[in-house]
C-alpha cells in the first residue's frame, strides 16, 4: 500500500497481482472496498494486477476540501496510476465512478484501455433517477441491503462481514457520499454524444432491478460509445449479491483478455 499527494488531498491506493492493470474506480460515497474479494480475487487469478484507491473524503484518503469537482476526482484516478508507474490500463468504474471513468476516457483517453461501466451513471438526463437514488443516509449495513437485489440469509452475512473487514482496514467516513454528491452537484456535466470519442471495447453491466440508476443509463452508455456491449442481470440491483459479483467477474476477465 501507498499514498499518492495531489496539490489538495493525500491519495491511499495498492496494487495486488501481477499482469496488466486494471484500475478499480469506486461510486458516491465509496472507498476501495465497495469491489469486494470475491470480484478481485478472480481478476488476481487471471492474470491481472488490480490498482484499488480510496477517493478522496474516503477509506484512508486525506479529506477533499468544500470546491473539488467530478473532474478533480477523475484526476485524483490519473494521479493514482502515475504513482503506480501506469501510463495506460483498463478501467472499471461502479455507479458514479462511471461518470468519472467517461471523463478519464475522454479528457485522458491514453491512460484508459478497455473499459467497463459497472451500475453506472451515464450521461443522458432522459435515464432518470431510481426511487433510492438519494437514499444514502442510512447505515452501511441497511444501504448495501437496499441496493441489492432480495438477499438471502447468505447475501445479509456476506455483506456484515465485508463491512467488518472494511472497518478493520479504515474507519467509515459518513460523510462521503454527501461530499461526493455536492461535488457532482457543483461540477459541468458533458453530453452522452462526448462517449462517441471513447477509444477501445467497452463492457456495460447493469441489473434490470436496479432502484438507483436505472437499467437505461446502462443502455444510454453501450448505445454511445463506438465498440459497446450491454450485459443486463436479470433481478440484480444497484449493488451486486455475492453470486452476482462472481459473475460479472467471469464476464470482466473474459472482456479484458479477448482479442479484438
Amino acid at each position: 500500500m501507498a499514498a499518492c499527494r495531489r496539490p489538495d488531498v493525500e491519495l491511499w491506493w495498492e496494487r495486488v497481482g501481477a499482469g496488466p492493470a486494471v484500475l478499480l474506480v469506486p461510486g458516491r460515497g465509496d472507498s476501495a472496498d465497495v469491489y469486494p474479494r470475491c470480484f478481485v480475487d478472480p481478476l488476481v487469478a487471471a492474470g491481472h494486477s488490480v490498482i484499488r484507491f480510496d477517493p478522496r473524503d474516503t477509506g484512508r484518503s486525506g479529506d477533499g476540501g468544500t470546491a473539488y469537482t467530478l473532474a478533480d476526482m477523475a484526476d485524483d484516478a490519473v494521479a493514482v496510476l502515475d504513482a503506480a508507474g501506469t501510463d495506460r490500463c483498463d478501467v472499471v468504474g461502479f455507479s458514479m465512478g462511471g461518470l468519472l471513468l467517461a471523463d478519464l476516457a475522454v479528457r485522458h483517453r491514453d491512460r484508459v484501455g478497455r473499459a467497463v461501466f459497472l451500475s453506472a451513471m451515464s450521461l443522458d438526463p432522459e435515464a432518470g433517477m431510481g426511487d433510492d437514488f438519494f437514499a444514502y443516509g442510512d447505515d452501511p449495513e441497511t444501504a448495501l441491503l437496499r441496493a441489492m437485489g432480495p438477499a438471502s440469509d447468505d447475501d445479509r452475512a456476506w455483506v456484515r462481514s465485508e463491512l467488518e473487514h472494511a472497518a478493520q482496514r479504515a474507519p467509515a467516513r459518513p460523510d462521503a457520499a454527501e461530499r461526493h454528491q455536492a461535488a457532482a452537484f457543483r461540477s459541468e456535466w458533458g453530453e452522452l454524444g462526448t462517449l462517441a470519442g471513447v477509444d477501445g471495447a467497452v463492457l456495460v453491466v447493469h441489473g434490470d432491478g436496479d432502484r438507483v440508476l436505472p437499467v437505461a443509463h446502462g443502455r444510454a452508455i453501450a448505445d454511445a460509445v463506438p465498440d459497446g456491449r450491454l450485459v443486463v442481470m436479470p433481478g440484480m440491483g444497484h449493488y451486486p449479491r455475492p453470486a452476482e459479483w462472481r459473475q460479472i467477474a467471469t464476464t470482466v476477465v473474459d472482456h479484458l483478455t479477448t482479442q479484438t
